[in-house]
């Protein structure tokens, strides 16, 4: 019945009805193949001077982040001024283990964001190689730990609190 009604439509349409006959010959096969439509000639494709800006845009911005990432110091920034949640972006291969753990371990969130407000790269570098009271309320990298020998304010200010649990505010 199939191929009776083919036929009838391929002499009735021309043209065309080939193409329905095959489609529904196709269609009757197990497996069979029917239902796919060709895709259209013509593709929207978008303007050149638009693909062109798109790629310049995106290498102006594969250029920023080289840049951001380009020394130990401007990476130890941009790990500061980043938000707790995106810090795990920030690639930290240009840091020593030591200056890693000083970052992460050792730096308070209110440290973090004088290193983060901090100007100069050279003072960020000195920090990171150590130098000690570089910046302002920020330890250096190997400072974290308390001196052996307490300066003299410390000794006076430990024997004035010698039996108080809580010293007085206005010890310090």
């Amino acid at each position: 019945m199939a191929i009776v009604m083919a036929m009838a439509n391929m002499l009735a349409a021309g043209g065309k009805g080939l193409d329905w006959c095959w489609r529904r010959f196709c269609g009757l096969l197990p497996g069979g193949g029917g239902g796919t439509v060709m895709p259209s000639s013509k593709i929207d494709l978008p303007d050149a001077d638009v693909v062109t800006e798109a790629r310049e845009a995106a290498q102006e911005q594969q250029r920023a982040a080289d840049y951001i990432l380009s020394s130990p110091e401007r990476v130890a920034q941009a790990w500061a001024q980043a938000s707790p949640e995106h810090r795990d972006t920030i690639p930290l291969t240009k840091l020593t283990p030591d200056q890693i753990d000083w970052l992460e371990v050792h730096l308070s969130d209110d440290q973090l964001k004088v290193l983060a407000s901090e100007k100069s790269e050279r003072k960020v570098a000195e920090a990171l190689a150590g130098r000690e009271d570089v910046i302002f309320g920020l330890p250096s990298v190997g400072q974290t730990k308390k001196k052996s020998d307490p300066i003299l304010s410390d000794r006076i200010a430990a024997f004035r609190a010698g039996g108080l649990e809580k010293p007085p505010a206005y010890v310090h």
